[in-house]
């Protein structure tokens, strides 16, 4: 069965309203972290044991550099959780979008296939040319 470009458009459209509809959100990453305090006497210091914890990290760059800021739990880090999931659904909407958009593209012609032909042949004339010069 064909895909009609209405029924493309209306699918970008769909998804470009779901982005608008996405709240705050930030981008990064969440780790749960266990760590040993150093003590020798410390149950921590027994072999397989996890360390103290759970706490979290957030993790992102900024500016070329890895910025982590550490959490525990609570309402911040459920705030932030919030966010970092909706910037994964706004990452996957656009990619999303992004097929849709080729489809479209490949969807509307260019006329008949003299039309294209003509473009190939001139375009494979200038780069020959181009290659000469060099």
């Amino acid at each position: 069965m064909p895909i009609f470009l209405d029924d493309l458009q209306s699918r970008r459209q769909e998804l470009l309203h779901r982005i608008g509809q996405i709240g705050d959100m930030r981008q990064g990453t969440i780790t749960e972290v266990y760590r040993a305090c150093g003590k020798p006497n410390c149950r921590c210091a027994n072999p397989g044991d996890p360390g103290h914890g759970p706490y979290y990290a957030f993790t992102r760059k900024v500016g070329g550099k890895t910025k982590t800021l550490q959490l525990r739990a609570g309402p911040s880090l459920f705030k932030l959780e919030g966010e970092v999931e909706a910037y994964r659904q706004f990452r996957g909407l656009c990619t999303e979008v992004v097929k849709v958009n080729e489809a479209i593209c490949q969807a509307r012609t260019l006329g008949d296939e003299a039309a294209s032909d003509e473009v190939k042949k001139t375009s494979s004339k200038s780069f020959k040319k181009k290659l000469r010069r060099k």
